[in-house]
């Protein structure tokens, strides 16, 4: 399993740069990265989209059924 941090920093992004993607400030978004329940579902999509990074497994752990 891989956190936002992980998956961010080993794409080379700021947690600026997310920040604005998803229209927080980067201290917003530093907390998001350290409790990642606070966020709400489309936030967290869209910081998944931004960073390239699959949704289910930085969520869940592993890719899940999508049926």
């Amino acid at each position: 399993m891989q956190t936002l941090t992980e998956a961010r920093e080993s794409r080379g992004i700021k947690q600026k740069a997310v920040a604005e993607a998803i229209g927080v400030t980067r201290q917003t978004y530093a907390r998001y990265e350290a409790e990642p329940q606070q966020m709400t579902i489309q936030q967290a999509k869209t910081v998944c989209d931004f960073i390239g990074c699959d949704f289910d497994s930085v969520f869940f752990g592993e890719k899940v059924s999508k049926t």
